[in-house]
């Protein structure tokens, strides 16, 4: 199975969409959120920060062939509204995380917002820490009934980045915060969660200290997030040597991560039958797409997740950004670019047998 260059749908189109969530419900709708930033024709890069980010939903009932016209989820004035997770509840609530920046290189704040009308409204949004704090990936519905968002201290704190789990038992009405060991350089921050057992938790966290730059650490709680184990280097990286978050599923019967294998150029998924979810079977990694035909890589992108859509098929969500302006200094476009592109895309994935059939 080799690597797909052309998106098989294209979710959304924009100023500078980009960090997108996806899930699917209870009643099989599936949704897709992400940021776009108010401001167009922007001479810098959008990946930083914008006085005009904000948080958009599309719905598709039609197994991701087809979305909706985006609706807004949040649009704090003068803040940029990023870094978005999503999870359908098992009540088909629908609970969006993300966070607000206040200014470029200043405070952030994770919140939490849900609706009960399938994303047509939404609540006021809750605090989910006093820290300077950040969200990224889905909040997790536990089995106990209570509510896991896996936030992390901003880079800008005075104690820099770490993971965090906020955790509450009253339907996201108040939060408690427990901080997640970290790592040899403690640069641990955007992390994913699966409950795989009752009660047990895994974590996978991305890196950015130097030295193991582009390599995922895992966690485990066995008390429902109470309390989490020092972190273990997976055999996971980035080829590039990149820096991108993680995303865990279930398919069929396997836990499945998808990640970028080289950012800004390709993106697999791989499952694992290691217990203590470590080391991941990459002789086995499914190729899902890379953004050019060439292999080259684009100006921005990378923020993959899945979700189930057949019983051997996954959708795979991820921005794609094709402009000469990149968010870093040392990433020069080198080839000729026909035209701009910056969308919210999917594309179709076939899981292998293995993975065993998902019952949707």
């Amino acid at each position: 199975m080799g690597f797909k260059s052309a998106a098989d749908v294209v979710i959304f189109a924009g100023n500078y969409p980009a960090w997108p969530g996806v899930t699917r419900s209870g009643n099989g709708k599936l949704y897709c959120v992400f940021r776009e930033d108010g401001l167009a024709d922007r001479k810098d890069t959008g990946h930083g920060y914008s006085p005009l980010g904000k948080v958009l939903i599309s719905c598709s009932e039609d197994g991701g062939q087809t979305w909706s016209a985006a609706g807004v989820v949040a649009d704090n004035e003068g803040y940029d509204d990023v870094g978005v997770g999503i999870c359908a509840l098992p009540d088909q609530t629908l609970l969006v995380s993300y966070y607000s920046r206040f200014s470029a290189g200043g405070y952030s704040q994770a919140w939490v917002t849900r609706s009960a009308d399938g994303g047509l409204s939404w609540s006021p949004s809750v605090p989910t820490s006093e820290e300077d704090s950040r969200a990224r990936a889905a909040p997790l519905a536990l089995s106990n009934g209570e509510i896991l968002v896996p936030i992390y201290r901003s880079m800008f704190s005075a104690q820099g980045h770490q993971s965090i789990a906020a955790v509450s038992g009253d339907g996201g009405c108040s939060w408690q915060n427990v901080f997640v060991p970290n790592a040899p350089g403690g640069e641990l921050n955007e992390w994913a969660v699966l409950e795989v057992e009752p009660g047990r938790i895994i974590g996978l966290h991305r890196d950015e200290c130097e030295s193991t730059r582009g390599c995922f650490w895992k966690t485990e709680s066995q008390d429902w997030g109470r309390t989490w184990s020092a972190p273990l280097r997976t055999n996971v990286r980035d080829a590039r040597r990149s820096s991108s978050p993680p995303q865990l599923d279930f398919h069929g019967g396997r836990v499945v991560l998808t990640y970028a294998d080289a950012r800004m150029v390709s993106v697999s998924m791989v499952s694992t039958t290691d217990a203590d979810f470590v080391r991941w079977d990459l002789h086995e990694r499914v190729p899902c797409y890379q953004y050019r035909a060439d292999g080259r890589a684009i100006a921005d992108a990378s923020y993959p997740c899945s979700v189930a859509v057949g019983k051997r098929r996954r959708l795979v969500v991820d921005y794609e950004i094709e402009s000469l302006i990149t968010p870093d200094a040392d990433h020069v476009i080198d080839y000729e670019l026909a035209a701009e592109r910056k969308e919210i895309t999917g594309y179709f994935v076939d899981t292998p047998a293995a993975w065993g059939f998902h019952d949707l």
